[in-house]
């Protein structure tokens, strides 16, 4: 069965995550992660993108993506882990031998008002979060520490971020907060306010992603 053609627009964020396969690390010493982030450089360049935040784990990748051209994404992400995949198979020699990532992104819209700050803490928490690190930007392979030690990925975003970043970032996403972005991951669904969410569903065509499953209730 053809997969549903994912429809991506210019202006809008997007949360952009990808796995390794069955959950696999992908990453293990610090040239796999300084190659990933130069390589997400060298592909911003081939593909106008621009990354507002980032967070590199050992087995997977949270993105930001903010683009300029309508479905660019699906060409930034299409490059970017073909050709990483490729790397680490010739690296590692182990060229067909199988998958580096799980499939397909999955990605979803983030409305750009309070939503868009509490995706990037989201985003940038993930290893202070995880227990890699005592706080958010110790974090090397993440927006966070570029943030703070400079570096050559980033662009700035639709909003300035507020005063004492860090400090927001480690304390982390509420728990509503955390479950309404893991279920828009998993399911594909817009992240922000009520009539917003309706407006992007209809907008992206994500009507299915948010009809209740099952059968209708008899009244």
């Amino acid at each position: 069965m053809p997969r549903t053609r994912r429809h991506i627009f210019a202006g809008t964020v997007y949360h952009v995550l990808n796995r390794g396969n069955e959950r696999a690390r992908i990453f293990h010493t610090h040239n796999d992660y300084r190659r990933f982030i130069d390589l997400m450089e060298e592909v911003a360049v081939k593909v106008p993108m621009r990354v507002i935040g980032y967070d590199v784990m050992p087995n997977h990748v949270h993105l930001l993506l903010w683009p300029e051209a309508d479905d660019s994404i699906s060409r930034y992400m299409h490059r970017l882990t073909g050709t990483h995949a490729l790397q680490l198979r010739f690296k590692d020699s182990t060229v067909g031998t199988g998958h580096v990532y799980q499939g397909r992104f999955k990605c979803f819209p983030v409305q750009t008002e309070e939503y868009y700050f509490t995706c990037q803490k989201y985003v940038e928490d993930n290893a202070h979060r995880a227990g890699l690190v005592a706080r958010a930007e110790l974090w090397q392979w993440s927006s966070l520490y570029e943030r703070l030690h400079g570096g050559r990925i980033l662009s700035p975003g639709p909003l300035p971020l507020p005063e004492r970043w860090p400090e927001i970032v480690n304390l982390g996403p509420g728990d509503s907060e955390l479950d309404a972005i893991r279920t828009c991951a998993r399911g594909g669904r817009p992240y922000g306010s009520a009539e917003w969410v309706d407006q992007a569903v209809a907008r992206h065509g994500l009507e299915a992603r948010v009809r209740p499953r099952g059968r209708p209730r008899r009244k």
